[in-house]
């Protein structure tokens, strides 16, 4: 099920700003940046009624690293179940440098299997098979892949980006490390006409 399979690779980022004063400047790109998606469980946006049920996730906590706030490199995007649950964590594994396929497998029934050590941290710390979640992924399972067949066009609408993509290009951090990030963000590839119906 392609809403529930985990990156083949560790997390490129594509988007390099800095110089904002609060981490919630960066909201708008961490949703571009992470896919409008949970990094950690891959709920997505378009699942809730409101995208502020995500997070802005400090991977290196603040409280161990408080310089680390507004440093971009240190963000990621997370449900607010999943960024609760790591909450100071420091055991986690990087999206930025583990393949996240490599370390788990989130099977039909909802359930998570952890393939190695990393992916034993990262269920374990993020609560990954509690009952409700789990029951919550087999119902998302069960029913994108009835709507794959039975009905593809309300299929995509649940598997499509948002409707309320940003366009980077009126965005001005202060510096931005990575601007040809910009020309790619999923507002101007809607705009080009290259955005996929699905992911």
């Amino acid at each position: 099920m392609i809403a529930f399979s985990y990156p083949a690779g560790p997390h490129i980022r594509r988007h390099g700003p800095a110089g904002y004063f609060g981490y919630e400047s960066y909201r708008e790109w961490l949703r571009d940046e992470f896919t409008y998606r949970c990094v950690y469980c891959l709920h997505r946006e378009r699942w809730e009624s409101r995208a502020a049920s995500f997070h802005i996730e400090h991977f290196i906590p603040v409280s161990v690293d408080p310089d680390g706030e507004c440093v971009y490199e240190n963000l990621l995007y997370a449900c607010g179940t999943c960024n609760t649950a790591k909450s100071a964590a420091l055991n986690v594994p990087d999206p930025c440098e583990i393949a996240f396929a490599d370390c788990l497998k989130i099977e039909t029934d909802g359930t998570v299997t952890a393939l190695n050590e990393h992916g034993e941290r990262l269920s374990d710390v993020l609560r990954l098979n509690r009952d409700s979640d789990v029951n919550i992924r087999a119902r998302w399972i069960r029913s994108l892949t009835t709507l794959q067949s039975s009905d593809p066009e309300l299929y995509a609408e649940y598997m499509a980006f948002p409707d309320d993509l940003t366009d980077l290009r009126r965005s001005v951090p202060k510096t931005n490390t990575k601007p040809e990030g910009i020309e790619n963000c999923y507002f101007a590839i809607r705009e080009r006409g290259e955005l996929p119906a699905t992911y």
